[in-house]
């Protein structure tokens, strides 16, 4: 269990196979149909590998989802490069959970946190959970000692800025690649200590206002 702010009790679940369609309607509710990963490739990435997949909760209420995709080197590298898109990816492009020691690279597909004021707006408490948790998501799908980077699309400015916050660079532009979205990615060690520093300012904040 996983006590946030004000008693709010924060989840981050592996999400079952029951989950995808709840996750489908969330990805094309507030990505559209043209950017939203198909139903049916989202059932072949689970089959593949479903320890990247999680879905949030708070106070038992479903709020959101995670996404992280092991992609093998050699699809890794075209989707850099940017000749493919992300229905392109097929189940055998995942790493499975028996070979979790040879993940290097992890790919954001999805993050999503519902909010009454929309996608854009990103409920603080669930974001302080979610950094809480942020390694232990990790560690379902690699080892976090072998990780190197973490990739994800921009998806909208809100979320391009808040990258960039955390450390995410830009790879490629939106022009250079076939899904006309820009590529970041971030090295892991910076990542997890700039969540790590997010987390810890929130907590003092919290102290301080508790004072």
């Amino acid at each position: 269990m996983r006590e946030g702010e004000g008693g709010t009790v924060c989840h981050a679940n592996p999400a079952t196979l029951e989950d995808l369609d709840w996750i489908f309607r969330l990805e094309i509710d507030a990505y559209s149909t043209q950017y939203a990963v198909a139903r049916r490739t989202l059932e072949q990435w689970y089959g593949s590998n479903p320890d990247g997949f999680s879905v949030l909760t708070m106070n038992g209420r479903k709020i959101g989802h995670i996404t992280f995709v092991p992609l093998r080197p050699k699809i890794l590298k075209s989707f850099v490069i940017g000749t493919i898109v992300e229905q392109d990816i097929h189940e055998d492009c995942l790493y499975t959970p028996e070979e979790k020691h040879l993940i290097r690279n992890l790919y954001v597909e999805s993050i999503i946190i519902d909010s009454p004021k929309g996608h854009s707006a990103l409920p603080i408490k669930a974001l302080t959970c979610l950094a809480r948790d942020f390694v232990p998501l990790i560690s379902r799908i690699c080892d976090p000692t072998n990780l190197e980077n973490v990739y994800a699309l921009a998806a909208s400015g809100a979320g391009e800025r808040f990258m960039k916050r955390l450390g995410f660079d830009q790879v490629k532009s939106g022009r250079e690649r076939a899904d006309q979205r820009a590529l970041y990615v971030a090295r892991f060690s910076t990542l997890k200590a700039n969540i790590s520093e997010l987390y810890n300012r929130r907590l003092r904040k919290n102290a301080k206002l508790i004072m």
